[in-house]
């Protein structure tokens, strides 16, 4: 009965030393975790128990076990898909919520970017501007352009709670591109305040990129046809 207690267990143990050396190595996302072989002469373990190790991180998601290919450690490990459960939340009310968070939230986040930011940000954010542009333009799918320069911004915090809250930000994103694409003259709102937001980061000006992101999430709701609550409109 003890063996098999123990042998239950023992995968939940290089579980843990896995996520241990996946902290202390500072794995970044992508990276490609060691082979099987190697990881059973590290622990002393058996290919087995390697394998049901790794499947453990794997409903975590912290890893990605690509067919042939090896494991990989995941973008944002140990975030689930819909990790605040959104799917069984009211959907009749949620992008109102979604967009409100994003009120409530982003403005504080572009004001702390702006102290914080680096060159390598401003860079980065140029280009997804750019990118943005060129896609509407096309009357291809910007939206992608659109998560990644919140993601820059969120970046510029060296907050990695923030980051981490992106998942809903954007949630959001692709719930309002869906309701404004139709209205005319909101990208173009939009990718101005975009622009504002970033030029205060560009110049550490907190309070122009806290207004500029709050003006984007008003003009965002009022053309998605949410009501901002009139405390935010102070």
């Amino acid at each position: 009965m003890d063996t098999v207690r123990k042998a239950r267990k023992l995968p939940e143990q290089i579980a843990d030393k896995l996520r241990e050396m996946i902290i202390q190595e500072e794995m970044k996302t992508g990276a490609k975790l060691p082979a099987e072989a190697e990881l059973m002469t590290r622990f002393g373990v058996s290919r087995s128990t390697v394998r049901e190790a790794v499947k453990i991180l794997q409903t975590e998601h912290i890893v990605d076990i690509r067919q042939g290919q090896g494991t990989f450690l995941c973008a944002m490990p140990g975030l689930a898909h819909d990790p605040l459960g959104l799917r069984f939340a009211d959907q009749h009310d949620l992008i109102a919520q979604l967009l409100e968070t994003r009120l409530l939230v982003e403005p504080g986040v572009a004001a702390v970017a702006a102290m914080r930011r680096e060159e390598k940000h401003l860079v980065q954010m140029k280009q997804l501007l750019d990118r943005m542009d060129n896609a509407y333009l096309h009357g291809e799918d910007y939206t992608p352009y659109d998560f990644e320069f919140h993601s820059v911004i969120a970046q510029c915090t060296g907050n990695d709670v923030v980051c981490r809250l992106l998942p809903t930000i954007h949630e959001s994103i692709q719930a309002g591109y869906h309701h404004t694409q139709r209205v005319e003259g909101s990208y173009q709102r939009a990718s101005q305040c975009h622009l504002e937001m970033y030029r205060g980061i560009m110049e550490h000006d907190s309070e122009r990129a806290r207004r500029a992101a709050q003006r984007h999430m008003m003009q965002t709701m009022h053309d998605s046809g949410v009501e901002v609550p009139q405390i935010l409109l102070k």
